[in-house]
């Protein structure tokens, strides 16, 4: 028979047992649970992105020079309520976070409302207006809309009314692919080099320096147009390296406005020098120290002059026939 001692030990252990037995299955139920409430709620969040649609729809510039992006209009199309909590520029290099609008005003937009999403306090604008960057404004649950600066300004470019199918050209530039030329410039002035003259723009020596290009148009359309200086040629290398693409803005024509007026059926110039939109502080671009070949892009922007003596928005992307070789 079994001692009193020794039925105690056995109770003692069965009911550590029993409690251990008890504490694994709720730490598992627990743990079930838990994942259970985690997935649902995934699923939930899942399901109410999926409702969610914002489009960016305007941008307001400040009224002086339209250098600055002043405010940002978003639309919520979707079926919920959504709220924007950041804002992302994206340009040839990189990408920045701008701002979370929510931390300094009510983002909140229901079905079919809009928002309009001024700067953080004691700023005056967003950001810089870049016609070829892209903004993206991002909700709470992370749906996205995005657009490229320019065209949201601009619209996209369209070809001229009538258009006639016998005639190569897009849009109300045409571009005289045998004027094409290059020159040394000085690195801080953007003054043409006296001791150097304009070069044939197909082939260029690498390193050869701070540049100017020079092309060749006409305006073939009824209307007379103004361009701006954020009007640009860019190259995109094929090889790398190099990895980056390197863009010359306009030298305006008309120092007080910083434009070019293009007149309907007239051959005109255009030269470009600057690696950012004309300013006070602006220099000069040079090309790249190593060999390679580019795509050759144009862009235009500026303002169609219409017959009533009013004005439209004018957007124009032309893309070369040929590569230009950096030798």
């Amino acid at each position: 028979m079994l001692d009193q001692h020794g039925i105690s030990t056995i109770i003692i252990a069965s009911i550590f047992f029993l409690i251990l037995t008890f504490s694994t299955l709720f730490l598992l139920m627990s743990g079930f649970l838990g994942y259970n409430l985690s997935v649902n709620e995934q699923m939930k969040i899942e399901q109410e992105r999926a409702q969610e649609k914002i489009v960016l729809t305007e941008l307001g510039l400040n009224p002086e020079n339209q250098t600055y992006i002043t405010y940002v209009r978003i639309n919520n199309t979707g079926t919920i309520q959504v709220r924007i909590r950041a804002i992302y520029e994206t340009n040839r290099t990189m990408t920045v976070f701008l701002s979370d609008p929510s931390t300094y005003m009510n983002t909140y937009i229901d079905p079919n409302r809009q928002l309009r999403i001024t700067p953080p306090p004691n700023a005056t604008y967003i950001t810089r207006f870049q016609p070829s960057a892209k903004l993206t404004l991002i909700t709470e649950r992370g749906t996205k809309t995005s657009d490229f600066e320019g065209v949201v300004i601009y619209g996209p470019s369209k070809p001229p009314q009538p258009y006639d199918p016998t005639r190569y050209y897009i849009g109300p530039l045409e571009l005289m692919f045998t004027a094409f030329y290059y020159q040394r410039i000085d690195g801080q002035t953007g003054v043409l080099d006296p001791t150097d003259y304009w070069h044939p723009g197909w082939n260029i020596a690498k390193s050869y320096g701070y540049v100017a290009w020079n092309i060749t148009v006409r305006n073939i359309d009824i209307r007379n147009i103004t361009i701006n200086s954020y009007s640009s040629f860019t190259i995109v290398p094929n090889e790398s390296p190099p990895s980056d693409e390197r863009t010359w803005y306009l030298e305006p024509v008309n120092a007080t406005d910083n434009t070019q007026y293009l007149v309907t059926g007239q051959i005109e110039y255009i030269v470009y020098k600057w690696s950012f939109p004309t300013a006070p502080s602006v220099k000069a671009q040079q090309i790249y120290s190593v060999a390679t070949r580019c795509l050759v892009f144009l862009t235009f922007y500026g303002l169609f002059h219409e017959a009533d003596g009013k004005t439209t928005t004018y957007a124009q992307t032309i893309p070369f026939e040929a590569a230009i070789t950096v030798l």
